[in-house]
């Protein structure tokens, strides 16, 4: 029997999905936080990836910019790919299907690296960053930087006043840091770029910056058989399927 999807239906139960109320495990902690009733946190299979596989994961997510929309900016990054991180990726899959929620992974590997390292370590801050890039890609480091500063301030405070991140709690450093972490959310902020207005221009620059020289000719384009799946029309006018990292990550 073929239980292999078709592209599009992974989106769609996703997008159900959020309609029924998903939310990242920091927004079921902020809400547990307020005593609001929750639900146990589910045990993640995440848990069956070592360490290295989610950071080798996340490397080559981040590195391909794949976006909350589930779009992917840079789909070459998985064809230069070194072994290790196709073989992280896939073992992901193999784990929990399609599609593939890559901020549940960063959010994975933040929770056991502010066990392991410490919530105040300069390793928790990373991958605190991390996550908030993956997550507001378009916003600035500055505010990201914020963000993971907040983000990682909370769960330390939460862990030295001795809160379970599923209990109420009214201690006033942890209320604090609550928060600090809701002004920030609220904070004024440009309008964020559209996703894509950034590799453009990068792409602008480096033709601008290319050592080519003055009133030399650039050589002739040549188009290439578009890849199977990268959402291309072919020469007859029909349009391919949908690019495959359109059901393998959420959005």
């Amino acid at each position: 029997m073929d239980n292999r999807q078709e592209p599009g239906e992974g989106v769609r139960g996703v997008e159900a999905e959020d309609e029924a109320g998903h939310t990242s495990r920091l927004e079921r902690r902020l809400s547990a936080l307020e005593g609001r009733p929750q639900p146990p946190e589910p045990i993640s299979v995440l848990r069956l990836l070592n360490t290295g596989e989610l950071r080798q994961a996340l490397a080559l997510i981040e590195r391909a910019g794949v976006l909350t929309s589930g779009e992917v900016l840079h789909p070459e990054a998985f064809r230069e790919a070194p072994p290790q991180e196709l073989e992280a990726l896939e073992h992901w899959r193999q784990l929990c299907g399609e599609p593939l929620d890559h901020l549940e992974l960063a959010e994975e590997l933040l929770d056991r690296v502010g066990e392991a390292r410490g919530w105040r370590s300069p390793e928790s801050f990373e991958t605190a960053l991390l996550l908030k890039r993956l997550e507001s890609p378009d916003e600035s480091p500055w505010f990201v930087g914020k963000m993971a500063e907040a983000i990682v301030a909370l769960y330390a405070e939460m862990e030295e006043h001795g809160v379970g991140r599923g209990g109420a709690s009214t201690h006033p450093h942890v209320s604090g840091a609550v928060r600090r972490l809701e002004r920030l959310k609220e904070m004024v902020r440009p309008a964020p770029e559209p996703p894509g207005s950034a590799p453009e221009r990068k792409d602008r620059t480096e033709a601008m910056c290319s050592p080519q020289k003055a009133g030399e000719e650039q050589p002739e384009r040549t188009e290439s058989r578009p890849a199977i799946g990268d959402g291309h029309q072919g020469s007859e006018g029909q349009e391919q399927p949908r690019p495959w990292w359109r059901r393998v990550f959420r959005g």
